[in-house]
């Protein structure tokens, strides 16, 4: 029950952001469930490659370095243009996690580290590219 009930949560939360993915390159990602993933539709690759290619030195940076942390180039590029903000995405990277502590509970020194460090680094990243802009 618990496992259909956060596949739930997860079509809730991530739906918005496939979604916009889908309208703002006209392909919708494919969403996996294993661990190995597949490939996606080539189109999308291409959109998505088109956009990188377009960004500065800068920008470039800060989309990697968001998209190294939250493991995911739809939540780093949903950033990006200005789609998600800081919150939005640590509660996107972290809710399959936040789901299993509120299940099991918090192991102090352990989540709370990983918590604060990610938002360390998604937070720093997303100031890096707003003053990168300002030049």
């Amino acid at each position: 029950m618990y496992v259909q009930q956060f596949a739930e949560v997860q079509v809730e939360k991530f739906s918005p952001l496939i979604k916009w993915v889908e309208s703002e390159f006209g392909f919708k990602p494919v969403v996996y469930t294993s661990f190995f993933g597949g490939k996606q539709e080539e189109g999308l690759v291409k959109a998505v490659e088109n956009l990188l290619k377009k960004t500065d030195d800068c920008e470039l940076a800060a989309i990697d370095a968001i998209a190294a942390a939250a493991h995911s180039l739809i939540i780093a590029i949903g950033m990006f243009r200005g789609r998600l903000n800081i919150e939005q995405a640590i509660e996107l990277i972290r809710l399959e996690e936040d789901l299993q502590v509120d299940r099991w509970g918090l192991v102090e020194g352990g989540h709370d580290v990983d918590i604060a460090d990610l938002r360390v680094q998604i937070s720093s990243a997303a100031v890096f590219l707003g003053l990168s802009r300002k030049h």
